[in-house]
């Protein structure tokens, strides 16, 4: 082959390629209207993607009281959007082209406004013969799932297009109109940095209003050096092209390579009060039996159903539980440095769950020893919620919570505990820790700010009821006095501990 043949090649493999490259933005030819939009027609709009460029998939407008929003992924096109006023039936009534960056655009009486967060896009193309969403979030046993394809894209496109499978996740969260979700994908995939692995959560933090408490106290968690704690991304979910809010996208808690990596002869197991979500029981107080709130204590061994090898890890953790409730024991089967700075995760934090939901720990065979951790479940924290059939306060940043809770109650009596517990906020790091944590906010707030704003046009704000100790300081519910109580909260929180504890 000649360089001129070569050259006329290279020319037409160029050309094809940007052919290929302009025809995925802007392939689609304008659809057929009826060519007027009146206001007994008018019910939405249409935002086609083969007409709109980084935009990869179809998505309509969010009405509300103040107009209607069209959300979008950061890396879609907004100085020349594409849009179809429709009707009741979805028929297309007027085509508009409309540079967002100048304004809203208005037809008729209605105003129409682009919203784009910066925040990495998922969406969750369900297959037309699968289980829809509405039938997904109609199962409480999150029994139900569905199949699709799962695409992700940043502010530099697409990273990311795998089959997946898609179910609901959560108990008390599973009743908010905002609901989590867990995914798993047909191959493992390195979601956003996160390590490559199949099983993936998509967290709605629906009652923290903030929408930051699970990131802000995992990355607590990290910096206490508790191992193994997932990792967090927040994100913009669509969900067939509907924008669904910010949610967390994280790790599960499981044990793997890149999650609690430990050996094959080492167990995960998941503690807490909750019969019907655990395989045995491990601690019933005779003292509490018949006492209000009273519940006993069981486990489950993580990530396997081996009936054989779950009655193998069962003496592991019941040995270490009989010792946490023991308050002479020498704990000598605990890792006592990991049980602290767990331990004080959960006092700084204020979980309204310290010790009995969503508790983990590992046995590791070669060190014959008991680890706590992962941590896991925080959206509950930081005097998000009261707790009126309690004597602890969980509302202001004064004042102790999980020593007096279930089997820390029996450890703040044992003086082996208690000793770890000093050593390691006075001499590795915890103090220092907890007065870090306001201080890495402002970043977090400022990369979430525009995200919060799209979630709370989609989703309603925080009710009244739910913050009146919000209102109370700052005097509105507003997301900027949400992130700044929790700000000032942490800092106080901080504050508090390092005066009384």
């Amino acid at each position: 082959m000649n360089r001129y043949s070569i050259r006329l090649l290279l020319s037409a493999v160029i050309l094809s390629s940007l052919i290929l490259a302009a025809g995925a933005y802007l392939s689609g030819l304008p659809r057929k209207t009826l060519g007027i939009t009146t206001k007994e027609s008018f019910a939405g709009v249409f935002v086609p993607s083969d007409e709109n460029e980084g935009l990869y998939f179809d998505t309509h407008g969010f009405i509300t009281g103040s107009g209607v929003y069209i959300f979008l992924p950061s890396y879609a096109r907004t100085d020349r959007l594409v849009l179809y006023s429709e009707d009741e039936e979805g028929g297309l009534l007027e085509r508009f082209i409309h540079d967002f960056t100048a304004g809203p655009l208005k037809i008729l009486d209605e105003e129409i406004f682009v919203k784009q967060s910066g925040l990495p896009s998922v969406n969750l193309s369900l297959a037309p013969s699968a289980p829809g969403l509405s039938e997904i979030e109609a199962s409480d046993k999150h029994d139900l799932s569905s199949k699709g394809t799962m695409e992700l894209m940043d502010q530099t496109g697409f990273l990311l297009r795998e089959g997946m499978t898609i179910r609901g996740r959560g108990n008390t969260s599973w009743q908010e109109d905002k609901k989590s979700y867990q995914l798993s994908l047909s191959k493992p995939k390195d979601v956003l940095g996160m390590g490559g692995d199949e099983e993936w959560l998509l967290l709605s933090n629906a009652g923290d209003y903030s929408l930051l408490r699970n990131e802000v106290f995992l990355s607590l968690s990290r910096d206490l050096g508790i191992d193994f704690t997932p990792d967090l991304r927040q994100v913009d979910l669509f969900i067939n092209g509907e924008y669904r809010g910010v949610y967390s996208l994280t790790e599960k808690p499981e044990t793997g390579k890149n999650r609690v990596d430990i050996g094959r002869n080492d167990y995960l197991y998941r503690i807490g009060v909750d019969k019907g979500n655990y395989t045995f029981l491990l601690y019933d107080d005779e003292e509490k039996k018949g006492m209000a709130e009273y519940q006993p204590l069981y486990g489950e061994l993580r990530d396997s159903k081996d009936r054989e090898r779950i009655e193998r890890s069962m003496p592991f953790v019941q040995k270490v539980i009989d010792e946490m409730y023991d308050e002479a024991s020498s704990l000598e089967d605990c890792d006592l440095d990991s049980f602290a700075r767990y331990y004080w995760l959960q006092e700084f934090s204020k979980t309204t769950d310290p010790a009995l939901r969503s508790v983990y720990m590992y046995w590791k065979n070669d060190e014959q020893a008991m680890f706590m951790g992962p941590a896991w479940d925080y959206d509950r924290t930081a005097g998000i919620i009261e707790m009126p059939f309690r004597e602890e306060d969980y509302l202001w940043p004064d004042g102790w919570t999980a020593r007096e809770n279930d089997y820390y109650k029996r450890m703040f009596k044992n003086p082996v505990f208690i000793k770890a517990v000093r050593d390691c906020y006075e001499n590795d790091g915890v103090r220092e820790a907890f007065d870090r944590a306001s201080g890495e906010l402002p970043e977090r707030i400022e990369n979430i700010r525009r995200g919060a704003e799209m979630n709370f046009i989609r989703w309603n704000g925080p009710p009244e009821a739910e913050n009146n100790k919000i209102e109370e300081v700052y005097g509105d519910t507003s997301w900027e006095s949400q992130i700044k109580w929790l700000t000032d909260w942490l800092r106080l929180r901080a504050e508090w501990i390092g005066n009384n504890y």
